[in-house]
């Protein structure tokens, strides 16, 4: 990304993602589940590549036991942007 990411924008490009995954035809929010918008473990899985590479980061797989909506998810990945060198 060329310019600082922001909470607002990660959720909304991680909804993108989901939607884009799933066919979600619920409206997610930053307080959605992961689960509520179908995503199984395979589509999760996917996500996590999707967004690694989207925003040059690395999630560790131990990250996923404290992920339950896409505000954690967002979190998670807004603060791996902010970690890298």
């Amino acid at each position: 990304m060329t310019q600082p990411a922001t909470l607002d924008a990660v959720v909304d490009d991680i909804i993108g993602l989901i939607t884009a995954e799933t066919d979600c035809a619920t409206a997610l929010t930053v307080d959605s589940g992961l689960q509520d918008a179908g995503m199984d473990s395979a589509r999760v899985l996917s996500l996590v590549f999707r967004i690694e590479a989207r925003y040059d980061i690395e999630l560790d797989a131990e990250d996923g036991d404290d992920l339950r909506t896409v505000g954690d998810l967002a979190r998670l990945v807004l603060r791996r942007i902010q970690e890298r060198p």
